[in-house]
């Protein structure tokens, strides 16, 4: 392909200007945003549709021609389906877009530095049009490829070394608005039998046993009994509405926060980049003034429902619990069960010289996570 011919794709290729083919493909890239988000936008009223056609049909079995709004209810489906393959197209665009970008302006830079350097000028004094438009085009072309190529190994790396976990946690201090409160009562004041409350000194320690658990930190998740893995966990899906137990992040490197019962507000995103906005379930605050956090899959444990026949956890079992009279969860021992009430009873860490032992709802009582 002649010179001519490569450098009719883009306005402004001979202009003279290092910022030509930088200023049309940011102008592209901005096009393909808005198009991104008409799709999703797209592909979110499709789900909607669906899921109200799949309703209907529960709800009128009975009274309507069930075989018709099947049909129905698989056309949408069909479009559903194409409608996320064409975001999928649509993201794909922006990613490389983007990338070719960022390999323009860097190929513009290293080429405006290696002239200032030949010529003695400084930074400031160098002439911005260096390089023809139809050199700098190849060369960014091959540093894009370049720099995809180099994203791919580093994220086929960070795939297999990190916990797959992982892949839900956050970066940064803004993740979590405010630190979390520790110890909390309920209604103000504490239920028979509560001597942390009486005694702060009875709180579980920071660090010590709660960062290094023993062998019989492995215990039954809330819904069946066998221990999740990190890979089992970042696989869990949150619904609105659905209690949890959730950890907020740290707004400090020398701050330390607890898990906390909590509520899921709000699912932002799919799959990989899912986010959870979970409300802190705060007794001395309405449901509208309670502070919201952002987070993870990786920072939530499900809560089962109530009435939920659950197994019984056995003896010696390490467990995270919601302290009687509060909305915090802390490290517990496995006690037994009171024959009853059904409740679970628990020594919890920091409690060991009480006698008396603190009965849980069974549903309250999750895995044990640092």
């Amino acid at each position: 392909m002649s010179s001519r011919n490569r450098n009719s794709r883009g306005p402004n290729r001979n202009s003279g200007s290092t910022q030509g083919e930088e200023a049309h493909l940011w102008s592209q890239i901005k096009d393909d945003i808005r198009t991104m988000v008409d799709g999703v936008n797209s592909s979110n009223d499709s789900l909607r549709a669906i899921i109200a056609q799949d309703s209907y049909i529960a709800k009128n079995k009975d009274t309507v021609d069930i075989a018709a709004e099947e049909q129905k209810l698989d056309s949408l489906l069909r479009s559903g389906v194409k409608g996320s393959d064409t975001s999928k197209q649509q993201i794909d665009a922006l990613i490389e877009h983007v990338t070719v970008l960022r390999a323009l302006v860097k190929a513009r830079e290293d080429a405006e530095a290696q002239a200032a350097g030949a010529s003695g000028l400084s930074a400031r004094e160098r002439p911005s049009g260096l390089l023809s438009a139809s050199s700098r085009s190849a060369s960014a072309r091959a540093a894009a490829a370049s720099a995809r190529e180099k994203d791919r190994d580093k994220d086929r790396d960070r795939d297999r070394d990190r916990d797959p976990g992982s892949v839900y946690e956050f970066d940064g201090s803004g993740d979590s608005p405010v630190p979390s409160p520790v110890g909390r009562k309920l209604g103000g004041s504490a239920g028979a039998g509560s001597d942390r409350s009486a005694n702060r000194d009875s709180v579980p320690p920071r660090g010590g046993d709660r960062d290094t658990p023993g062998k019989a930190d492995s215990v039954p998740p809330d819904s069946g009994g066998l221990a999740a893995t990190a890979a089992q966990r970042a696989r869990i899906s949150f619904f609105k509405g659905q209690d949890v137990v959730f950890k907020p992040k740290p707004t400090t490197t020398t701050e330390s926060t607890e898990w906390m019962l909590g509520k899921v507000q709000q699912v932002l995103g799919e799959g990989k980049s899912r986010r959870y906005k979970v409300q802190d379930a705060d007794p001395d605050l309405p449901p509208d003034q309670r502070v919201e956090y952002r987070t993870s899959a990786s920072s939530m444990i499900p809560i089962p429902p109530a009435g939920v026949d659950l197994p019984e956890l056995e003896k010696g079992k390490t467990v995270l619990a919601l302290y009687p009279d509060s909305t915090t969860f802390y490290k517990a021992e496995v006690m037994g069960t009171d024959a009853a009430t059904g409740k679970v009873s628990l020594r919890f860490e920091g409690e060991e010289n009480n006698v008396t032992l603190q009965l849980v709802e069974r549903r309250f009582v999750v895995e044990y996570r640092n």
